[in-house]
């Protein structure tokens, strides 16, 4: 092969008249192989974080479902509830009509409190402010009624047995309120419920927290037409403290057996027992009876020595000392009115 002017590389043909001649080399050029690409797994990695996040936000709050009776319901963060002195409360004073202290377990029309903004839940039972509080009737679909043991190293009633109780929350409704103590105290998740006709009941659809897959409908409603004054003088043993809340008694009815039912309770439970009503009324009953507690001689559930509205509500007091299975007389009086209204 040659190179002629102006041409490529060629090769010489000899054809039958002796006339050269030219034609031009092919060449086979072989395929380029391209790199390997690599894979965009940005839409994955934004996938799944988007995954994750409607995971944390289901357990913290409802699923919009298009219902109008559905309400939506999220736990409040407790970080931001928290205050020097314990969870901070809504207080209240009575309104001007009170012109005397109610007597212990008299009920009180909470739309009627005045507001008195909010202070730590230390404060409020040093100086006897007013704030509200839940006591729950947990009840199975055989009439089995649960009780709590509190653990040896809680504060306040060590090793006592209890129904579950809690305090409202600053800037809490009654309802987020039950919600919150059936997920703190129960392990259950409350992710949305349904107002019933009648006033104070609702239904709440219940998931075990670890496991949203399984759901319970209980059905939830109050005890009393309304809440009761709830007072306890803890007197100079307890640097004169007084528990001054107005307190709402509910009654949650699950649709299974406990035994049936799965459990998550709270690291400060020690133990628990399901018992009838009428065992739970005999229980009550016959707890520290066997000799007058001090508040009793003293006529200490706060009747007798009601003092004008306005004046020097932080008394120096006794309801006696803490005793029996329950703590107190005080606190099995008010869940002795609530069983009455159920059997």
């Amino acid at each position: 092969g040659i190179v002629l002017p102006g041409r490529g590389p060629t090769k010489i043909k000899w054809n039958n008249t002796s006339t050269l001649t030219t034609m031009p080399l092919s060449f086979s050029r072989s395929p380029l192989r391209r790199a390997p690409q690599r894979r965009n797994t940005a839409p994955l990695l934004l996938g799944l974080s988007i995954l994750l996040l409607v995971i944390y936000y289901a357990r913290r709050k409802i699923i919009d479902i298009d219902t109008p009776q559905l309400r939506k319901y999220e736990v409040p963060s407790s970080s931001s509830n928290h205050a020097q002195g314990g969870e901070l409360l809504n207080v209240y004073e009575l309104p001007p009509s009170y012109a005397t202290e109610p007597a212990h377990l008299t009920p009180v029309d909470p739309t009627t409190l005045v507001p008195k903004g909010t202070h730590p839940i230390d404060v409020a039972h040093r100086n006897g402010y007013l704030h509200t509080g839940h006591i729950l009737y947990i009840m199975d679909d055989s009439g089995s009624l649960l009780f709590l043991q509190r653990t040896p190293g809680v504060v306040t009633c060590p090793s006592t047995w209890s129904l579950l109780g809690e305090h409202a929350n600053a800037n809490e409704s009654p309802r987020e309120t039950v919600l919150r103590a059936l997920e703190e105290e129960l392990g259950f998740v409350g992710l949305n419920f349904d107002d019933f006709k009648n006033a104070g009941a609702f239904t709440a659809e219940l998931h075990p927290s670890h496991n949203l897959k399984n759901s319970l409908t209980v059905t939830i409603n109050t005890v009393t037409d309304l809440p009761l004054y709830y007072i306890r003088h803890y007197g100079p043993r307890n640097d004169n403290r007084i528990d001054r809340q107005l307190t709402y008694l509910w009654v949650v009815n699950f649709p299974k057996k406990h035994a049936e039912i799965d459990w998550k309770f709270d690291d400060e439970v020690a133990d628990h027992k399901w018992v009838t009503l009428e065992e739970a009324a005999s229980w009550l009953s016959g707890d520290g009876r066997n000799g007058k507690e001090d508040g009793e001689a003293k006529g200490g559930t706060g009747s007798d020595s009601a003092k004008e509205y306005g004046s020097d509500w932080k008394e120096v007091k006794d309801d006696g000392p803490d005793e029996g299975e329950f703590c107190h007389h005080t606190i099995r009086s008010l869940y002795e009115v609530g069983l009455s209204h159920m059997i």
